[in-house]
């Protein structure tokens, strides 16, 4: 019997090579006064920032930037949401890495909500968004947070009384994700290794969760199955489209998966280590992925060796093992031993 369960998505999903161009008949939907939120200056200094400027020249919009280049901080989004300009933006539209997207995230609810930002961030605010926001566009330039379709916006402050928390609402998932996985291509290796990790782990965290559902599973599954074919082409030659169009897709089933699953132990520490250190999170969740699996792994042999998550386990094996026939034998002892698990 397939168990209940809740889908949040984006409203809309554009995807594909080329589609940044569907914007000129995208933005006058949801405004006429955008803000336009980069992360560092290399996005300004490609031909599709060249295009975007062209873009708008054709709709006649006059643009806003500003620049978030570095995971958001509460101190980023709160000078930029009281700066008086803000006054007439009535749509965000964020193009970067993953911190880009929280944060233009962040302002988009900010806009709408007032106050200071850290106030309405889980376990370090006293109180709760009202899901208010003005509309907001999320266009990946990264393959990893999967940030374009999920409902919360990572905002950090590091030090010794640091944190890493997130501003969550379901309103807060983007009205439109625009993937478009040419921009991905100049992403420079080490951040490509960093991202693709991250989306990795909260693809397999979404998959063994125990909020997962059949629906999340096949899509946990679709995406690392991506990983598997295109992660380690795109980490030796970053210009091939095909797989970084993979990781895209990934990316952005990983954003899905965890928004609906939610995330697991790797994530737990990487949000601790993160407010301590400044470390990219997804190396952190790099370095920990294989240590947590195999110690979670260990303890459920022990401890629970009818447990549901260790066939997922064996399911992922299956992917990435080059002696299938080997899991294949475990997955039917499994089954036979404990059938009421299915």
């Amino acid at each position: 019997m397939i168990s209940s369960f809740n889908l949040r998505l984006p409203a809309q999903i554009i995807f594909g090579p080329g589609k940044l161009a569907e914007l000129v008949n995208i933005i006058g939907r949801f405004g006429s006064s955008p803000l336009l939120v980069l992360g560092n200056r290399s996005f300004s200094e490609t031909v599709h920032f060249d295009s975007l400027q062209k873009i708008f020249l054709k709709l006649g919009i006059q643009i806003r930037t500003v620049h978030i280049g570095s995971e958001p901080s509460p101190e980023m989004i709160d000078t930029i949401v009281a700066d008086s300009f803000c006054k007439e933006i009535d749509l965000v539209i964020a193009i970067g890495g993953g911190s880009t997207l929280d944060g233009g995230k962040a302002i988009s609810a900010m806009l709408a909500e007032g106050g200071h930002v850290r106030r309405f961030l889980e376990g370090a605010g006293d109180k709760i968004p009202s899901g208010s926001k003005i509309p907001f566009i999320a266009i990946p330039t990264t393959s990893g947070t999967g940030s374009e379709a999920t409902s919360n916006a990572v905002v950090s402050s590091v030090g010794r009384q640091g944190f890493k928390s997130s501003l969550r609402h379901d309103n807060f998932i983007p009205n439109l994700a625009l993937i478009d996985p040419t921009l991905t291509l100049s992403c420079p290796r080490a951040i490509t290794v960093a991202c693709g990790m991250d989306c990795f782990t909260q693809l397999v965290e979404g998959y063994l969760s125990t909020n997962s559902s059949p629906l999340t599973d096949v899509l946990a599954l679709e995406g690392i199955r991506a990983i598997h074919r295109s992660f380690r082409l795109v980490c030796d030659d970053g210009s091939n489209l095909l797989a970084r169009t993979d990781l895209s897709y990934a990316a952005m089933l990983s954003g899905i998966v965890l928004s609906n699953s939610g995330l697991g132990a790797v994530h737990g520490f990487a949000s601790a280590v993160g407010g301590l250190l400044s470390i990219p999170h997804g190396v952190i969740c790099g370095t920990l992925m294989a240590q947590v699996n195999s110690l979670t792994l260990k303890k459920l042999r022990v401890t629970a060796k009818d447990h549901p998550a260790l066939i997922k386990y064996t399911e992922l094996g299956k992917i990435f093992s080059d002696q299938p026939n080997k899991a294949d034998a475990w997955y039917q002892d499994f089954y036979r031993r404990t059938p009421t698990a299915f």
